[in-house]
């Protein structure tokens, strides 16, 4: 970061206002405290998750965030380990560490600063603090929907071929409050959320309380590229294991320069890797037979039916795809004339709910709509009313297979 070139006889001369009255409350605080000064990311979403993280950092002291007028983000008053944890949460999404400075020694630095009024959120912007807090304590299994992918080509056995975790937006955003409804708070909250599944995946006790046991097939779940694990460098005649968990990347993060190296060492860690949300548009736009993953969720509209997005799937192999948002027959005709098999959506959850009914002795008391509820709950409470849990917690029944 550039040094701070206001000298202490500018800011001297300015007027007083309640910036500079904040750094001198903190001077006057008790030793082991600490400021954290950095430039503001450029992003207006960027820019609000730090001032977050910022204030979460202060709380506990009682410390103002201030922005000077060249976008500089100084937190006047913290407690040593928030700070912390504050400034390694922002080197990791942004890339760049706050400075750590003292507020009683950098007296005379922190007071050069311009910084005439607290950084605020615009009146329109809903209020950011605890952000991370609310992410944390947030009901993550009641929150979690699992979306089974279903194996339907012409003479292929009908199986269940993938189960997928997803965290609904909506769903979060009603459990964080005002905080929910920034996007870009929402966002760093759903990574959040996401770093606690993969911990409760590792867990053994976790696991089995979300899912109800071992998952009969892979696990698909979207990821950030930086939740994935450091993979070590490994030979080509080494074998792959199949993945039992396959990251679902977005189609950016899936494009950076060392994935297709980092790929391979992943599956010889039994990750597979995915790209998530593509579409018409952006077919059209990459190559879709050039990411470097081994699914391909490819997001159903009649738009892809178009001369354009057909010739770029063409171009793919149709055991890499996936169609989502799955939403009658005509979806389904389209992409089996293609040669892909695999399909999840509504019209697929409702699919798989008459199959269960059809081999339940209990289906008299439910309907398809209460049964493909329950089957995308992720937690016991969620499938209350189900009088075989066990068949719902498998999405299929084995003898479904046809």
């Amino acid at each position: 970061m550039p040094p701070l070139e206001h000298s202490t006889a500018e800011a001297a001369a300015a007027p007083p206002g309640p910036g500079p009255d904040a750094i001198r409350r903190a001077m006057r605080g008790p030793a082991g405290r600490a400021a954290l000064i950095m430039p503001a990311p450029p992003e207006p979403g960027r820019r609000r998750v730090a001032l977050a993280l910022l204030e979460d950092a202060g709380r506990g002291r009682g410390g103002t965030v201030l922005q000077a007028a060249d976008g500089t983000l100084l937190l006047t008053d913290s407690l040593g380990p928030d700070a912390d944890r504050a400034a390694a949460a922002i080197e990791r999404l942004f890339g760049q560490k706050p400075e750590r400075l003292d507020p009683a020694a950098d007296i005379a630095r922190l007071l050069a600063l311009p910084a005439p009024a607290p950084a605020s959120q615009p009146p329109s912007q809903p209020a950011a603090s605890g952000i991370e807090r609310l992410a944390d304590e947030a009901p993550l299994p009641s929150l979690l929907r699992r979306d089974g992918i279903m194996m339907l080509a012409p003479g292929r056995k009908r199986r269940l071929a993938l189960l997928r975790l997803r965290l609904p937006r909506h769903a979060l955003a009603a459990s964080l409050g005002p905080s929910g409804a920034d996007p870009d708070l929402l966002r760093h909250a759903r990574d959040r959320l996401r770093a606690r599944i993969l911990a409760a995946l590792a867990d053994p006790a976790q696991r089995d309380a979300l899912l109800g046991g071992a998952p009969p097939v892979p696990l698909l779940l979207d990821l950030p590229a930086r939740m994935l694990p450091d993979a070590p460098a490994v030979s080509d005649d080494e074998p792959a294991a199949a993945p039992a968990l396959i990251a679902a990347l977005t189609a950016g993060e899936a494009m950076v320069d060392d994935l297709p190296a980092r790929h391979a060492a992943l599956r010889r860690l039994g990750w597979g890797l995915a790209v998530r949300g593509l579409d018409a548009a952006a077919l059209s736009l990459l190559a879709p037979e050039a990411l470097p993953a081994d699914i391909l969720l490819l997001r159903w509209s009649p738009a892809l039916a178009g001369r354009t997005a057909t010739a770029a799937l063409r171009r793919v192999d149709p055991e890499r795809v996936v169609l989502t948002g799955v939403d009658g027959e005509q979806a389904l005709e389209w992409a089996l004339a293609l040669g892909i098999g695999r399909f999840t959506g509504p019209w697929i959850a409702t699919l798989q709910a008459a199959t269960r009914m059809a081999a339940c002795p209990h289906a008299a008391a439910c309907t398809r709509v209460q049964c493909a509820a329950r089957g995308a709950a992720a937690t016991p409470e969620g499938r209350a009313g189900c009088a075989a849990p066990a068949l719902l917690a498998a999405l299929l029944p084995p003898e479904a297979a046809s």
